[in-house]
């Protein structure tokens, strides 16, 4: 089955969350953070303004994106993999190599 965003809206798959500290020490589950570190799978076609003009999304499939914090957008789960659904405005920075 294949996801298709509506709209703003940007499909996420949220990367996993660091397991060691930066002075190697591992942290238990319960220890780390939610990632806020995610790519991006689909993207909507964007949002029309009131001028009636069509704003294409900032974002690309493929991107790795910080998103806003953990409430942001719905988790959504697809053939058993949890992706996130969040808005173009929950998209924060995208990081580049």
């Amino acid at each position: 089955m294949k996801i298709k965003p509506l709209s703003d809206k940007v499909v996420v798959k949220l990367l996993e969350a660091k397991e060691m500290t930066s002075g190697g020490i591992y942290l238990p589950e319960t220890g780390q953070e939610e990632s806020h570190v995610a790519e991006v799978m689909a993207v909507g076609d964007g949002r029309v303004i009131d001028n009636g003009t069509l704003v294409k999304p900032g974002v690309q499939v493929g991107q790795k994106v910080v998103i806003r914090g953990k409430w942001a957008g719905d988790n959504v789960t697809v053939d058993g993999v949890e992706y996130k659904v969040v808005g173009e405005n929950d998209v924060l920075a995208i990081l580049e190599d």
